[in-house]
């Protein structure tokens, strides 16, 4: 993912470019790549980064309010949208007017500002909770029935999201954007918060606390399509370089595992004994989570390279080597 397109330089070196969301899981990995690509990096977000980013200009405030994400997007000539409020499966509906309000607020106010401002490309960073519960998701089944229960509030933000890009382009001609939907992502600088986190680093933040027995929601056979943070992010840069107005595309590997294999594969990486311990009265959310990867592959040449039991293996090597980074 390292190889850049042709036209590097022309897309990055000396380019002015926003990164919202900056201090998060995405941010963190996607802001050094700018850099070394030869942009001028601003970053925004709630809160500063932690530890500092460095080269790179942030500024600290909240999208959900309009002068903020005017101020952030003046003087910017492109913007990967990463900003939003991610949670866990029982986040998604204690935090329900979180997940639809402020996240609807977050994105139209980043797009809206960006069409404002000029803005010659800009990559909106969706997600696979858009579709209707099926074993694959093909991007143009997005709309064919509601999103899962689970998933509800965040996936209408962020389908009324994908709806706006659709009415900028009709209104004002604000075509050259790229709409992605990831699958689940992870990878240094996530959220290891058992109570708040998604499910990988959820599970290896409790391993690496040795929780005896080790609780999992469900019973283990729920199939899920995993991505680390590295490849996610190279599949933002390549959309921002060869998707721009091409229609939604799904990241992920195309490959389904179940969370029983991810929790052994946790337990294995963390050293950790266990034993597993079951829970199927808890949500698991639905049955399978698969992106088709087609459209990455035809359009992006997007091909993740980092297996799931390496990933895995990387962030807990991660996790242990931040400290009191590793939490925040």
């Amino acid at each position: 993912m390292d190889r850049p397109h042709p036209l590097a330089d022309r897309l990055y070196r000396g380019r002015r470019i926003l990164v919202t969301g900056g201090a998060g899981l995405y941010g963190r990995a996607l802001v050094p790549r700018l850099l070394t690509l030869g942009a001028e990096v601003r970053t925004a977000s709630r809160t500063a980064p932690q530890p500092p980013l460095s080269s790179s200009e942030h500024r600290i405030g909240d999208l959900t309010d309009r002068r903020f994400a005017e101020a952030a997007m003046e003087g910017m000539e492109a913007v990967f949208h990463l900003a939003g409020r991610r949670g866990s499966i029982g986040m998604q509906t204690a935090k329900a007017a979180t997940m639809l309000g402020e996240n609807a607020l977050v994105c139209l106010n980043t797009l809206a500002a960006a069409q404002r401002a000029g803005v010659k490309a800009l990559v909106y960073v969706s997600t696979v909770t858009v579709y209707p519960p099926m074993a694959v998701y093909r991007e143009d089944l997005a709309w064919s029935a509601n999103p899962h229960p689970g998933d509800q509030y965040a996936a209408w933000a962020k389908r009324i999201a994908e709806k706006y890009v659709e009415a900028l382009a009709i209104e004002h001609g604000f075509a050259d954007v790229a709409v992605v939907r990831p699958v689940n992502t992870f990878g240094p600088f996530d959220d290891f918060d058992p109570k708040t986190a998604l499910v990988v680093p959820a599970l290896i933040g409790r391993a690496e606390r040795r929780e005896s027995p080790f609780v999992v929601w469900g019973d283990g056979s729920a199939v899920r399509d995993f991505l680390y943070v590295d490849d996610a992010v190279g599949g933002l840069l390549l959309a921002y370089e060869r998707g721009l107005g091409r229609g939604p595309i799904n990241l992920g590997s195309g490959t389904g595992h179940t969370i029983r294999a991810v929790a052994e594969a946790v337990l294995e990486a963390t050293g950790h004994s266990g034993p597993i311990a079951w829970d199927p009265t808890k949500p698991s959310g639905e049955p399978s989570k698969v992106a088709d990867t087609t459209r990455a592959r035809e359009i992006l040449g997007f091909r993740p390279e980092v297996p799931l039991a390496e990933a895995i293996a990387r962030t807990v090597a991660w996790h242990r080597s931040q400290g009191r980074w590793a939490s925040n």
